[in-house]
């Protein structure tokens, strides 16, 4: 199966360079790269929600959830979130363009690599869920880019997850500001300088069976459950963009 066919996603790029790049202070462009890839994300992190059910059907065995499928279903949703526009696709080497087509072409090689998982006959639970996905597709895209994507939580589960000081003290801002509200920031890390850009999630009807109530119990992955109520801050979507000087 060839996964890095371009597929309808990519009549999105032009779009997306359109609506948010431009020229201006150092780090705009950074920045409008880091909102493109954090609804990227979302919108994958969702396309992966729709899909749990299906995933975890022990009945089935090809679910038919392929990187084309995925393909098709997250360019429905990242529109939803970035509005419509008719566009054609047309090539570009420019920086917005590239990363936003890293991040499409890191998720289809997730979605292709997981096929086995997904598959998998006579088993519920597998294992393949939103945060799973997520943190696999920043670890391809930073490979691929040198963008850092990082699904991040004061209450994390895992190593990878576990925030840093800039992280832990955004999302300490965000349990105290108004909902839905992102953070940006141009700083430095480790002597280069960046666009560090935070998205807060909240916790959805989806999120609940692994996160939610009672406190303490086991979910089917077998960790504990945060007792998580719908619409809490859950954590963060964090994007680091290095910045390019002009």
């Amino acid at each position: 199966m060839n996964i890095n066919r371009p597929g309808r996603f990519f009549t999105l790029v032009v779009m997306m360079s359109v609506l948010f790049c431009g020229v201006g202070f150092a780090g705009e462009d950074e920045k409008s790269i880091a909102i493109a890839i954090t609804n990227y994300l979302v919108a994958g992190r969702a396309v992966l929600a729709k899909n749990q059910s299906l995933i975890n059907d022990p009945s089935k065995g090809d679910k038919g959830f392929t990187p084309e499928a995925y393909d098709k279903q997250v360019t429905s949703a990242f529109l939803e979130r970035v509005g419509n526009a008719r566009l054609t696709l047309s090539a570009s080497d420019n920086p917005f363009n590239k990363a936003l087509s890293a991040a499409h072409q890191s998720a289809k090689e997730v979605i292709e690599e997981a096929q086995k998982q997904i598959n998998e006959p006579g088993k519920g639970f597998k294992g393949f869920h939103p945060a799973v996905f997520g943190a696999r597709v920043g670890e391809k895209l930073y490979q691929r880019s040198g963008i850092r994507l990082k699904q991040t939580s004061l209450k994390y589960r895992m190593d990878y997850n576990k925030p840093d000081e800039f992280e832990a003290s955004v999302l300490k801002r965000f349990e105290k500001s108004k909902k839905g509200t992102p953070y940006f920031e141009k700083t430095t890390v480790a002597k280069v300088k960046v666009v560090r850009y935070m998205v807060p999630l909240y916790i959805e009807k989806s999120c609940l069976p692994c996160h939610g109530e009672p406190a303490g119990e086991k979910d089917a992955s077998g960790r504990v459950k945060e007792g998580y109520k719908l619409g809490e801050l859950r954590g963060a979507i964090s994007v680091t963009v290095p910045v390019t000087e002009k």
